[in-house]
């Protein structure tokens, strides 16, 4: 199925691109040199239809952007940001969902300056803001006005505090009219930086990877490609801006094209993933993306009464990413969603990381799904098909031309045959020049060579898969392979053994990790259960322990974890090893270990709390000491209900994390005050909050005198 929209990408007043093929050079045409002259051009167009949507939470309240007036504003912005920043300096985008962020990023492209794309601060994320900070030296912060108020989060002394801080949506910071004169957008250099994409990893050393102009044009031009996407597509997502999915997909690529992006928060996509569907299909969505879990929240938090009445036939494709792709989470999409118009073959599993920019392969619209049952084996080995009791994998499809993908061992560093598992090293024009400011991680990564061979660089991504039928398949991650007995197995497998081994483990929530200690307590595995099941922990962990013995072979300890506690990646993914520090630190909030060990409730080591108390305004003849009490008795019966299930009170003068609540859990409690109120509250209220108490008091006043919010409410 081709998009009736798709328009191939020719080359006008076209710059060129080294390329891979066949181990040399090539050169691919790309439109223009630049993003802000293409910008440019769409706003000369004269369209005035909304380039940008941004969703809220119901979905009827939408903010909009032109192309003019989106280039409007970048003009307005550069200029504010040039008495701030010289071009290539580095500007940390600290916003939050929403249309600002865009404004914002293509502001920073016409000044000339090096966008970071971040997040909102939260009291959990100041630390790894402030060692991005230590690590590409900003020379100012981009935000909102609510947003602005975060700068007290970090010490006085942080770098990110001391620098200027810009409101971009403030009367002051008006952006509605371009500055006067010329000399903007600021002249590109086509190998110019335009941002940093900091990977997920350590806070302590985080690694920004290197996107230049001409790397995201490539990009661009390769999405419209192998996505069928044309002026005329509708991009429907709620990835984050900060990630390179969401950055990529949602904010450069409908530039690129002239097509339309909608948005809307992650947060609103969880709390409700219908959301995201019925998104998709009142705006006519022909193509999306998301990470593997995502589609599975669909098909398990939808209900056939929300279902009811959606049209997804306009769906060219989804993109499944970011995430190893699992066979059973397309197979299960598809069966539930089929009745509701989505063609058989839009489902699209790709594989790529920030290094390459976003894509490195991905399965086309229209082609059919490959998929094998397959031995897991070491790597050197072959990946032999063993359809029984063989690992379901599933093809992330092929290359473009001018991008090559080689299957290497390793160890040796010598090109394997098709069929045999080695790490993926991939070449092409996507792929970024390096780390900034990493000079010997960017030559070990990107730096790569084939034995025996006369080739270009090539970047080593750490993952490991083969080729088959010209099909790329990913089996897992070399630094997280578990050997015992000199026997290598693959974290992935076991985690997904241990999902299917009992009803109550919850999907996509399992680590399983090398500890490096001897006997069974070498390998763990730590699961969550689905909130609000009363299957026994220990019930559970036996289950898993046999399943994982069975099927592997190998004796594990099994750690059943209270619902939250596993760290997650912004898009999804497990942090394995964060989990295994967290656990091995005994940091890691667990309800059970097998060898008897238990764990009490986080907070508190008897498992049980205090009573709530009385606020101390027990005035309740006044409004707001009344809504301040009842604000609070909806929290406290919220959590008691959600999460704590009766086996602990809530202690009203302790935060909401101190109770357990997970990030999903924040989400969902922020969507239920928001209905008990009948208004909209900030986000914010519910990471930065320091007790259940000031949370309550927060809303009592926003109900009280709605128009008398505070800096310190923000």
């Amino acid at each position: 199925m081709r998009c009736p929209h798709f328009r191939a990408c020719t080359a006008t007043g076209a710059s060129s691109r080294r390329a891979i093929t066949g181990g040399r050079i090539r050169v691919i045409p790309v439109p223009e040199t630049d993003f802000s002259r293409i910008l440019e051009k769409r706003a000369r167009s004269g369209s005035g239809r909304p380039a940008f949507t941004f969703l809220q939470g119901d979905l009827d309240e939408r903010a909009t952007l032109t192309f003019a007036e989106l280039h409007d504003r970048a003009r307005a912005l550069a200029a504010r940001l040039l008495e701030v920043a010289e071009p290539g300096e580095r500007v940390l985008l600290l916003y939050p969902p929403g249309l600002d962020y865009v404004v914002g990023f293509y502001g920073c492209l016409y000044a000339g300056v090096i966008s970071v794309p971040l997040y909102a601060p939260q009291p959990r994320t100041v630390q790894t803001i402030e060692a991005i900070a230590q690590d590409c030296a900003p020379a100012a912060v981009l935000t909102t006005e609510l947003g602005a108020h975060k700068q007290r989060l970090f010490d006085e002394d942080a770098r990110v505090r001391k620098l200027p801080w810009l409101a971009t949506d403030t009367p002051d910071g008006d952006l509605s009219a371009p500055p006067a004169g010329d000399g903007l957008p600021v002249e590109a250099d086509p190998d110019g930086i335009v941002y940093l994409q900091y990977t997920s990893g350590s806070t302590s050393s985080p690694k920004g990877v290197i996107i230049d102009h001409a790397n995201a044009l490539q990009q661009c031009a390769e999405l419209a490609r192998t996505w069928q996407v044309g002026s005329e597509s509708r991009l429907v997502t709620w990835l984050p801006h900060f990630h390179d999915f969401g950055q990529v997909s949602a904010v450069l690529l409908p530039v690129y094209l002239g097509c339309t992006s909608v948005q809307m928060a992650p947060a609103t996509f969880v709390q409700r993933p219908i959301r995201w569907l019925q998104a998709i299909a009142h705006h006519r969505g022909t193509h999306t993306a998301a990470p593997n879990f995502a589609y599975d929240l669909c098909v398990d938090g939808t209900t056939e009464d929300e279902r009811a009445g959606l049209d997804l036939g306009t769906l060219v494709m989804a993109c499944n990413g970011a995430e190893p792709v699992r066979l059973e989470t397309l197979q299960r999409f598809q069966r539930t969603f089929a009745p509701y118009g989505l063609g058989p073959d839009v489902l699209c599993p790709g594989y790529g990381l920030a290094e390459a920019t976003l894509k490195v392969t991905t399965k086309r619209p229209g082609e059919p799904l490959a998929w094998g049952a397959f031995d897991a084996v070491s790597p050197g080995g072959p990946a032999v098909e063993h359809t029984d009791a063989g690992r379901a994998l599933v093809g992330c499809g092929t290359t473009e031309p001018g991008t090559a993908v080689a299957i290497v061992d390793p160890d040796t560093g010598g090109r394997l045959p098709d069929g045999h598992v080695g790490e993926i090293w991939v070449a092409g024009p996507s792929v970024s020049r390096g780390y900034w400011g990493r000079p010997e991680e960017t030559a070990a990564t990107f730096g790569a060579r084939i034995q025996g061979e006369d080739s270009d660089a090539y970047l080593r991504t750490g993952d490991l898969g083969f080729h088959r039928e010209g099909q790329l398949y990913v089996c897992g991650r070399i630094k997280d392979l578990v050997i015992v007995n000199g026997v290598n197995h693959y974290p992935h497998d076991m985690e997904e053994t241990a999902e299917e081994s009992h009803g109550a483990i919850r999907r996509g929530r399992i680590a399983a990790f090398d500890t490096e200690l001897d006997g069974p307590e070498g390998v763990v595995v730590v699961a969550e259960c689905h909130r609000g099941d009363e299957t026994p922990a220990e019930d559970v962990a036996r289950a898993i322990r046999e399943a994982i013995s069975r099927r592997h072979e190998i004796a594990v300890t099994v750690a059943i974890a209270e619902t939250g506690a596993i760290p997650m990646t912004t898009s999804g993914k497990i942090q394995r090893r964060r989990c295994r520090s967290e656990y091995l630190q005994g940091r890691l909030s667990l309800r059970y270990r097998t060898g008897g060990d238990t764990v009490p409730s986080a907070g508190d080591p008897s498992g049980a709390a205090p009573a709530a108390p009385e606020p101390e305004n027990t005035d309740v003849g006044s409004a707001a000491a009344a809504l301040h009490h009842a604000g609070r008795a909806h929290i406290v019966g919220w959590i008691t209900r959600k999460v704590l299930k009766g086996t602990a009170e809530v202690d009203a003068r302790r935060s909401l994390a101190a109770h357990g609540l997970s990030s999903l859990h924040l989400m969902e409690l922020h969507e239920s005050l928001e209905k008990w109120a009948g208004t909209r509250l900030p986000h914010e209220w519910l990471w930065d909050s320091a007790s259940v108490d000031e949370l309550a008091g927060r809303v009592a006043g926003r109900l009280t005198s709605p128009a008398a919010t505070t800096g310190s409410d923000r």
